[in-house]
């Protein structure tokens, strides 16, 4: 199992290899590196695919702290830096996304191209603290598991079509039980870490790569309104918005998802002898 060991902590990764031009993936809260499959299946032939496990979610360990989203955003610039990857195409979703834009706006270097999916610019709405509290608080005791919490975390994950179709079904139930595996613990903590982040609207003007914002038009979690206001501040930003999609773009909508990265990328490619 491919590990790299980062501010004390061993974080799992998954490296397609091979001499095309490196791709770095960043899931979401709940997810890990899996919640690209459908892309990196897709991508691996032409570019070299990369996926990161944060910090206590997926198959990374867990840590006594820095679930903080600076630490999460220093966590991928160390593996940046570790594996020689930079400039990097840098796609985040959600929390993964919170990482990216930090880095391309204060690392520009790093960053060859920026892929946003599902993501917000913003601080954490607070009309959605004090439920999303007590979610916390029962996942720290109980795990995310049960009908009606797993109910409760599919409704903020997953837009109604894709909860509602039967051909998902396979999909839902191989998170559902990683969720019901998750270190509750670091779960809790990178949740909090979530909710007291900081809004980085001002720096977004700092970030020159080229980006491409993806939107789900049925996300309830991060509805496109955030996707609109970041595309309003970052310069020759591109908007994508996916009908009928929610929080979860990858998997719910893996061809629209995967068709916008691949025009993405083939539009913008590295200087010659610049490959990693």
């Amino acid at each position: 199992m491919p590990v790299i060991r980062v501010h004390g902590t061993d974080l799992h990764y998954e490296d397609t290899g091979g001499s095309g031009e490196p791709v770095l993936f960043l899931h979401g809260f709940l997810f890990d590196g899996r919640q690209y499959e459908a892309q990196v299946a897709a991508l691996r032939d032409q570019y070299r695919c990369l996926t990161l496990d944060f910090r206590g979610q997926g198959r990374s360990a867990a840590s006594p702290g820095g679930y903080q989203t600076e630490q999460l955003t220093a966590d991928v610039l160390a593996v940046i830096r570790a594996l020689g990857i930079a400039p990097v195409h840098l796609a985040g979703l959600s929390m993964g996304g919170f990482a990216a834009m930090r880095i391309a706006a204060r690392q520009p270097a790093a960053v060859r191209s920026l892929v946003l999916l599902n993501t917000s610019a913003a601080a954490h709405p607070r009309g959605k603290v004090p439920g999303h509290l007590a979610l916390t608080a029962v996942g720290r005791v109980a795990g995310v598991s049960g009908r009606l919490l797993t109910s409760r975390v599919q409704a903020e994950m997953y837009g109604a079509a894709f909860r509602g179709d039967p051909a998902g079904a396979g999909r839902r139930e191989a998170w559902n039980g990683r969720w019901a595996r998750a270190d509750r613990a670091a779960l809790a903590k990178t949740m909090l870490g979530i909710m007291l982040r900081p809004d980085v609207r001002g720096e977004l003007g700092d970030i020159h790569a080229p980006t491409l914002i993806i939107a789900g038009g049925a996300d309830t979690s991060l509805p496109p309104r955030f996707s609109r206001e970041m595309h309003s501040l970052i310069a020759g930003s591109r908007l994508v918005e996916l009908p009928g999609t929610g929080h979860s773009s990858p998997i719910e909508d893996p061809d629209g998802v995967t068709r916008a990265l691949r025009e993405f990328l083939a539009a913008h490619p590295g200087l010659p002898g610049q490959r990693s």
